[in-house]
């Protein structure tokens, strides 16, 4: 049995085609940043972030691949281009020898510290320069909601 289809109104259309353009060309044009300014590309330079935030600089790669949504494969994959710069090396974990912990190096800092500030600019450009802190506030608000809806990783299912 069918049920009837629950059609998007004018103003649901409007906004589903707005926040799938955003989903697909804000990712392209942060990544042409920094491919052109720091010759590496969005999903690198977001797992070397992730890494350089967390505690002690350093991320077990189950919990990488949780933060970054990437396949353990695509992820062995990035750091490893990570790791042939210099940015980051891949131990065993002292506690769990099955697990990996992926810490950034002193290099690995110097680049950040090189291409973080145009990343930001260009975030900064691209998204935050058209709000204001209302809308900022509001918007954080209400992709949260939509981002609970979708169940990232590392949401507990109900």
């Amino acid at each position: 049995m069918n049920e009837p289809v629950n059609w998007l109104n004018t103003a649901e259309s409007r906004t589903w085609l707005a926040l799938w353009s955003v989903s697909e060309w804000l990712p392209v044009r942060l990544d042409e940043q920094l491919k052109r300014d720091s010759g590496v590309n969005h999903r690198d330079y977001f797992a070397l972030a992730q890494i350089s935030m967390a505690p002690g600089e350093q991320l077990s790669m189950t919990e990488l691949a949780r933060l970054s949504d990437m396949s353990a494969s695509h992820l062995s994959h990035v750091v490893s281009r990570l790791e042939k710069r210099g940015w980051v090396v891949r131990q065993p974990s002292p506690g769990d020898r099955r697990t990996n912990i992926a810490s950034l190096t002193e290099e690995g800092r110097a680049f950040l510290r090189g291409a973080a500030p145009g990343h930001v600019t260009e975030v900064r450009r691209r998204v935050f320069d058209t709000l204001t802190e209302d809308e900022t506030v509001q918007l954080g608000d209400l992709l949260s909601k939509v981002l609970g809806g979708l169940e990232p990783p590392g949401t507990p299912r109900a």
